[in-house]
């Protein structure tokens, strides 16, 4: 408000704007107000939404399950509307990295495998079939069942984190005549150097460590045989930590429509003529 002096009298002027002008102003304020106040909230938001699925896959990134894993892990996420990414780890760095929260999930284990990690969620529809065996480089060794493991001297060994390997050999052969590797190419060295007599792994991954440059030309990389198989393939499912079990049952529908569109099939037939497995 303001005064004006007129004939000698001071007169009273109100101020133009109107009362309401003010709660228009203060309204304005507390709209900014709140806007600065929940930007920051607003950005972790979206910075969460971006982020990209993190999946374990054990071994190198040009090993057959890891080639196929990305196929079908990149055109599910595509299915989902996600964005993600593999990381690549040892079995046991990869399992350690989920359960700490570091990444969302591994690439495929065993049914059984969550029995006894609460922190996971296992995606109910399998990714990939495999089997497991024992292999041997001695040429006139032989074993007809799994039992008679019990009866001999032989030293066994096998890749550690494979759970099918440890939990059938471990009945059956004395501690101290059992170990595991860190990796399969340990593995099959040590077979083949004679320092082990028996390895246990998975079938495709023998087959691909056997077709690389280092072992290819080796003189006796073909005495290299399967023994005796753990028994028939075994499915594989992803595994997802906990803080994502509403995200399993989707994964779930989009693999089993892949299944039934043949990608699975397709995507394993890729990787083998990338390998150079077949023609």
């Amino acid at each position: 408000m303001t005064f004006l002096a007129t004939t000698g009298h001071l007169t009273q002027q109100r101020n133009p704007m109107p009362r309401w002008g003010w709660q228009r102003i203060l309204t304005w304020l507390a709209a900014v107000c709140l806007a600065f106040a929940v930007t920051p909230a607003v950005s972790q938001g979206l910075a969460a939404a971006n982020k990209p699925f993190v999946v374990t896959a054990g071994g190198e990134p040009d090993t057959w399950g890891s080639r196929l894993g990305l196929l079908i892990y990149t055109e599910a996420f595509k299915r989902l509307g996600m964005p993600f990414r593999m990381e690549y780890y040892t079995l046991a760095r990869g399992a350690a990295m989920v359960e700490q929260g570091l990444a969302d999930a591994e690439l495929s284990r065993v049914y059984e495998y969550g029995v006894d990690r609460p922190y996971l969620v296992r995606v109910d529809e399998s990714i990939v079939d495999i089997g497991f065996s024992i292999y041997t480089a001695k040429p006139g060794l032989r074993i007809d069942r799994l039992e008679d493991l019990r009866s001999t001297a032989l030293l066994v060994e096998y890749r550690r984190g494979l759970l099918l390997c440890e939990s059938t050999l471990k009945p059956l052969i004395a501690a101290e005549r059992l170990s595991d590797v860190p990796t399969r190419e340990q593995g099959l060295k040590k077979l083949l150097a004679g320092r082990t007599d028996l390895y246990c792994e998975i079938d495709v991954y023998v087959m691909q460590e056997l077709h690389t440059p280092e072992f290819k030309d080796l003189p006796n990389v073909n005495q290299v045989r399967k023994l005796i198989s753990l028994g028939k393939s075994v499915p594989t499912f992803p595994y997802l930590h906990k803080k994502h079990a509403e995200l399993a049952p989707r994964l779930a529908a989009v693999l089993r429509q892949m299944k039934a569109q043949g990608l699975m099939e397709t995507y394993q037939r890729q990787v083998e003529r990338e390998l150079g497995w077949v023609r």
